[in-house]
């Protein structure tokens, strides 16, 4: 009876301590994340074909809830572009997923450089890609 209370108690605490080994690397992935960010550069190319570099887009903002705004303008080829949208955001070891209005913003992006107050994030899809770097205010 003894060794059958042993054991249940040794489930729980093997229970409990791998519960909070995931929280605890849930929360690690956000810290450096949250808070308000310049977007210091946004490259969108291919390969094959000469892309665009804009400077100081805007800023983008991540909640410790997961929640988060844009404020982001820019101009290319005589278009402009303007994305104020609310987004979710979830992020994982080396990727970060926004979520929300279809701008080209919202997607999983690659964290190449994650530092407390830079960050570095590439997106490819099909033969375009894109490169964000940021820095925290």
């Amino acid at each position: 009876m003894k060794d059958k209370k042993r054991k249940n108690m040794k489930k729980r605490k093997l229970s409990i301590i791998f519960i909070l080994t995931i929280m605890t690397g849930m929360i690690s992935c956000s810290p450096k994340i949250v808070g308000t960010w310049t977007i210091n550069k946004f490259e969108n190319g291919t390969p094959s074909e000469q892309g665009y570099s804009l400077s100081n887009i805007g800023t983008i903002t991540f909640h410790k809830n997961g929640s988060g705004e844009k404020n982001i303008n820019y101009s290319v080829l005589g278009t402009s572009h303007t994305d104020l949208f609310p987004f979710k955001w979830t992020a994982a070891d080396a990727a970060i997923t926004i979520v929300g209005d279809s701008t080209e913003f919202s997607k999983t992006w690659i964290i190449i450089s994650n530092k407390r107050n830079y960050q570095q994030w590439k997106s490819t899809s099909g033969n375009t890609i894109q490169v964000l770097e940021l820095k925290k205010n």
